[in-house]
């Protein structure tokens, strides 16, 4: 029996009108338009998948290191801002200028697909038992008192800490701090550290190589305020309110006369190399010869929090001694009303 589309039966005991063929089995537009939609969303969820897997990070990447360029830039502007200031007000009689810098937190965001990538400023001042702290110690002669000697020390103004770091817990890009302690800026991230911009600190050689005579000039910069730590995203303004004293310290009585810097940073390596390439080769002087260095030793407590590294530096021949003591007020606050 013949049971094609085209050739319709009857039998004895149906009826025609039940196996009679009906005319919308040869329509195809439904069919034609369940397979039209099916490919668009395949070609949409095709290209979905490609722009969220390939190219969201490319972007999200490009977004993460733009912030931490532009975080890098007003970290800078903080610090040359205070030290202008320093430079300009001390020993003045005029009142220094506070310095406000408004400090990005978190990375721009892609609508819909990617959220900003949030950032945590954290600032600790001087005098909570952390890190980083720096004494200087020199023994001077005062010519005043009749060749009194002293010593500068961390008992008096030798000594300053307190830092204002942004750790950025970047997703796409490398996760990066930037750290501003004794008037230097350090970038910290998991394969190294290295300070971007060094404190005012300078040694020259007024005499010759047999017979040295160095003068060094330097900056200490305390922190002070309120222990703050701020997170999420947006930016938050950073004002600091200073005041600084210079004094020119000399010692012309001992045969050889040291500056001895004593450092402990959770960025002790970043300070190491700092000093080694700025002394080395500088003012006549060599590792070994003309300035000695210990290498960072890590001090380990049970709360690896409060690991820190340490290492001592020591100047020979410093027969002049340019030190200034800027004790800088930090303070947080919102940006608008």
């Amino acid at each position: 029996m013949d049971l094609s589309p085209q050739c319709v039966s009857y039998s004895a005991y149906s009826s025609a009108d039940r196996i009679k063929k009906s005319p919308r089995w040869d329509n195809d537009d439904g069919v034609a338009a369940t397979v039209g939609t099916i490919m668009s969303l395949l070609v949409f969820i095709t290209m979905f998948g490609i722009f969220t897997n390939q190219f969201v990070p490319v972007w999200m990447n490009d977004n993460e290191s733009e912030h931490m360029s532009v975080v890098i830039e007003q970290f800078s502007t903080l610090k040359s801002s205070v030290d202008i200031s320093i430079s300009n007000t001390a020993n003045s009689l005029i009142a220094p200028t506070p310095v406000f810098v408004p400090l990005t937190l978190s990375s721009a965001g892609i609508p819909v697909f990617a959220a900003s990538t949030a950032g945590i400023m954290s600032f600790v001042p001087e005098g909570f038992g952390s890190r980083p702290v720096i004494n200087v110690t020199y023994n001077y002669y005062s010519t005043a008192t009749g060749g009194t000697g002293y010593q500068l020390n961390s008992n008096n103004d030798g000594k300053a800490g307190g830092y204002l770091e942004l750790y950025c817990p970047n997703r796409y890009y490398v996760e990066q701090r930037i750290i501003y302690e004794n008037g230097a800026v350090i970038l910290n991230q998991t394969d190294g550290e290295v300070v971007l911009a060094g404190p005012q600190f300078l040694v020259k050689n007024l005499g010759t190589s047999a017979s040295p005579n160095r003068v060094m000039m330097m900056t200490q910069i305390t922190l002070q305020g309120l222990n703050v730590t701020v997170g999420g995203t947006g930016s938050k303004g950073v004002t600091a309110d200073l005041f600084a004293e210079t004094k020119a310290l000399e010692n012309s009585v001992d045969a050889v006369p040291q500056v001895t810097v004593e450092i402990e940073s959770k960025h002790a390596w970043a300070w190491y190399n700092y000093f080694l390439n700025m002394l080395n080769g500088t003012a006549g002087m060599t590792l070994g010869n003309g300035f000695n260095m210990t290498r960072p030793v890590l001090m380990e407590f049970q709360n690896e929090n409060l690991n820190y590294y340490s290492f001592t530096l020591v100047v020979d021949s410093i027969k002049v001694l340019d030190h200034t003591k800027a004790i800088v007020t930090i303070s947080i606050g919102e940006l608008g009303v």
